[in-house]
């Protein structure tokens, strides 16, 4: 029986606030700056305050998350999956004579962290071996996506796959183009058969054709992959809970350590139906030929995810991540009906076990593209779409309240957190470079207010507020030079400088590239107007060299 949650009414409420929202923050200083100053000049001290606070906070984890990247990148994750796999007492009792070793040694105080937590959680077994799963049982499916991309792109991501620290003969790779694709996408397919023919479990070439009721998208075409390939599956009588499924774009390029950590991480976890795994994007594979401003955007959104990933309360499915098919097969692949599948997968998951998932973290990078067009212009607009598209993410707010309403067995403050993170994100996505960057501009106007002590003083202490602030972008820096990847060839080392000094272009960038497009997709949503899926273009001057330690 339909309820008034089902109705359209209820839809459209909860598709308004997010963007009225946005709104009303945005106006506020310009409607308030006469009439009450004094409040707007207070809400902008303690705003700045609050970002003052902030910085700090994510350069502090952005610095973390380095160190615990860096350290998977450079352990050998499949020889471990092997030995806990084998002999779990065994495999304890090495990592502590390991722990014992290098705490006398070298060993840094994060890489001690991490040993530390690994033997927790091998000890929390109990030496039941029968807990974890054996790795020869495991297969990987990497579903691959793909509209109008070349074979330069999809080559390079395949031969990735097969280069991985993981036999590639453990690996189900399938490649599904669209209908409306279907010449371009057969002739690449034939190229990267006879390349690539015999080096992988299986490689399936798969066209998704559309469907009544299906919103063009990704979504679409993995959940009809994902659908297609059970048949084969079935067919070879593999257990689902054996099958870890990975949605990669044309574009990602996975670590070498990748597919293993993922598999050690899987196998011994007991309760790993309920988990989602997920890497580091680094947007960074032709970040050397991209404009500076691309870059800061893409270095901004890979920094993001580290982040993220050291708070895993918060972290969320995006672009890239892996859930068992078994898992998928209770949620029913992925959304057929929204263009922001990844995150929203996080929400069909969570409802689907009522409320009783987690996200793991890998730390650990799949590679993606840096937004490069055809020209300048091209660029910069197709920069702005694609991050107009990934703010379309607030229309997942009435999915969330709708679904909390019915599930009463969810305590009420896990439902009230989860629906403030989802609100409030998106909101501060939309206005706080905003905010930062205008706030204070109204207040000029008034000039008796400016001529008061209150004034100057909330004036001088919000500017040193964001220029002390600013000492963040140097833990940025440190990050990125730490992550770039090798300097191609063709370009000589001046080309550092230009990779150094777009730092300037952090402001801009923040407001044109990130909050206005937020503003622009919730604007949409509050005005019934439906946005399409937009396929990001991927273009590359240079040859993928990807970071191994």
């Amino acid at each position: 029986m339909k309820t008034w949650i089902d109705s359209y009414r209820f839809q459209r409420i909860f598709e308004i606030i997010p963007g009225l929202s946005v709104w009303i923050v945005i106006i506020f200083p310009f409607a308030f700056a006469y009439s009450f100053p004094l409040v707007v000049a207070y809400f902008i001290l303690i705003f700045n305050l609050y970002w003052f606070l902030k910085a700090f906070n994510i350069a502090r984890h952005l610095i973390n998350g380095l160190y615990h990247m860096k350290y998977n990148m450079r352990t050998d994750w499949y020889a471990r999956a092997e030995a806990a796999s084998k002999d779990l007492s065994g495999f304890l009792e090495k990592l502590e004579k390991d722990y014992q070793k290098k705490t006398r040694g070298s060993l840094s105080k994060m890489k001690y962290r991490d040993l530390k937590k690994e033997i927790e959680e091998i000890a929390n077994l109990g030496g039941r071996q029968e807990l974890v799963k054996n790795i020869n049982d495991i297969v990987h499916l990497a579903i691959i996506p793909t509209y109008k991309e070349s074979f330069q792109i999809l080559d390079e991501t395949l031969h990735y796959l097969v280069e991985s620290n993981y036999p590639s003969k453990k690996i189900i790779t399938v490649v599904t183009g669209e209908e409306r694709d279907e010449e371009n996408f057969k002739k690449i397919s034939k190229q990267l058969e006879k390349k690539y023919a015999g080096k992988f479990k299986n490689l399936i070439f798969y066209i998704h054709r559309d469907q009544a009721g299906e919103v063009k998208g990704k979504g679409a075409n993995l959940t009809s992959a994902g659908r297609k390939v059970m048949e084969y599956i079935e067919k070879e009588k593999m257990d689902p809970e054996n099958v870890l499924v990975t949605t990669l774009d044309a574009d990602h390029i996975v670590h070498g350590e990748y597919f293993s950590r993922l598999t050690y991480k899987y196998i011994i976890d007991p309760d790993r139906s309920r988990k989602t795994y997920q890497p580091v994007a680094l947007l960074f594979n032709n970040i050397w030929d991209a404009p500076a401003p691309n870059r800061v955007a893409a270095i901004a959104s890979s920094f993001w995810i580290i982040v993220e990933s050291m708070r895993p309360y918060r972290l969320r499915t995006f672009a890239a991540h892996t859930q068992s098919l078994k898992t998928l097969l209770v949620t029913d692949f992925w959304s057929t009906q929204t263009i922001v599948e990844d995150g929203h997968q996080y929400f069909r998951t969570y409802f689907a076990y009522n409320g009783n998932i987690e996200m793991v973290p890998l730390l650990v990078p799949v590679y993606q593209d840096c937004l490069l067009d055809e020209t300048l212009f091209k660029t910069f607009k197709s920069q702005y779409l694609q991050r107009r598209r990934w703010a379309w993410g607030a229309s997942d707010l009435p999915f969330v309240v709708k679904n909390f309403m019915k599930h009463p067995e969810i305590p009420l403050r896990e439902k009230t957190i989860q629906t403030f993170r989802q609100y409030v994100s998106h909101l501060s996505w939309a206005s706080s470079s905003l905010l930062l960057a205008t706030a204070w501009i109204p207040l000029l106007f008034n000039k008796q207010f400016m001529d008061s002590v209150i004034a100057h003083n909330v004036t001088r202490y919000s500017s040193n507020l964001a220029l002390t602030a600013w000492v963040c972008i140097f833990f940025s820096v440190w990050a990125y030079l730490h992550l770039l990847p090798k300097k191609p060839e063709k370009y000589s080392h001046f080309r550092y400088v230009g990779m150094i000094t777009q730092w300037i272009f952090t402001p801009p960038v923040a407001i044109l590239l990130s909050s206005i497009p937020s503003v622009d997709a919730q604007t949409r949503l509050m005005l019934g107007r439906r946005l399409e899926f937009f396929i990001t273009p991927k273009i590359r001057k240079s040859k993928v060299v990807i970071d191994k330690n």
